[in-house]
């Protein structure tokens, strides 16, 4: 069975190497710079006029460099978008790496609701954290990939998504311990899927959301509102599993969230008139 299968590993093995030159070329002089040059400026272009709309010349025109530079790095436009994808999931899997794999040892050393709670709102906190340094050209590139409109959806490929699928996942698995349901049950994933999507109106809306407001930009004070608005929100819905769940004994303990505002005092007039048992003064 080994004799079989190690020569088509090989033969599967050259047929990658000839696809993608410079994986095996690497000697190419300054590679690496040129190769990002071409995504950043593929990245812009696409995000503007979508995949049938820019061009190889132009992506390499506005890279400075020729159309055959393109076809070495990426063979065609195809895979030069492919690489848009990977580049944008390996840079966001970069930020939020340490805060999901914190959240999975926590489920897998069993920890407390509280714990579970707080890592929960770590994840999304982090994602607020990409409004105030993230550029316009990523938000819309997602945003076209995400509607379906693109060919690389039409022609049924798509640009690796097991990061943000890793991050709903972990997301359901929290809300799962923490409201008694089954891990798959599809409950979990919905309720995921909408505490991760909290702020959606800010990524993609962003035109819209800052003209409500009347702020010209999200800047560290207003990235701080937003921040503890959404903490506020993942812990009063967590909170509200966590009383529903059935088993009494594990209800979580109470956190405190940052910055909590002070109430005011009973007008005296409203503290002291007595009232009737009927509602009635």
């Amino acid at each position: 069975m080994m004799s079989i299968l190690f020569p088509m590993r090989l033969r599967a093995r050259s047929k990658q190497s000839r696809k993608h030159r410079f994986a095996a070329e690497s000697s190419y002089a300054r590679g690496t710079e040129t190769r990002d040059r071409l995504i950043d400026a593929a990245l812009e272009l696409f995000s503007l006029r979508g995949f049938d709309g820019a061009s190889t010349r132009e992506i390499a025109a506005a890279a400075g460099m020729n159309a055959p530079a393109l076809q070495y790095y990426f063979d065609n436009k195809q895979g030069l978008y492919d690489a848009c994808g990977e580049q944008i999931g390996a840079e966001v899997w970069t930020r939020i790496r340490a805060t999901v794999t914190r959240a999975e040892r926590l489920l897998a050393a069993g920890a407390d609701d509280a714990a579970l709670v707080e890592a929960c709102c770590d994840i999304q906190v982090t994602t607020a954290g990409f409004l105030s340094s993230v550029s316009k050209d990523w938000f819309l590139w997602i945003a076209r990939e995400q509607t379906g409109v693109e060919r690389a959806l039409r022609t049924g490929r798509r640009p690796p998504q097991r990061h943000s699928e890793r991050l709903v996942r972990v997301s359901a698995a929290i809300i799962a311990r923490l409201s008694g349901l089954a891990a798959r049950d599809p409950e979990c994933l919905v309720r995921a899927m909408c505490l991760n999507g909290q702020l959606l109106y800010f990524h993609f809306m962003r035109r819209k959301a800052l003209a409500t407001l009347r702020w010209k930009r999200i800047d560290a004070g207003q990235l701080e509102l937003l921040e503890r608005i959404t903490r506020e929100h993942t812990i009063a819905v967590l909170q509200s599993l966590c009383a529903s769940r059935p088993g009494k004994e594990r209800r979580m303990v109470p956190l405190h969230t940052p910055r909590p505002r002070r109430r005011k005092a009973p007008h005296p007039r409203m503290r002291d008139t007595p009232r009737s048992p009927g509602g009635g003064r």
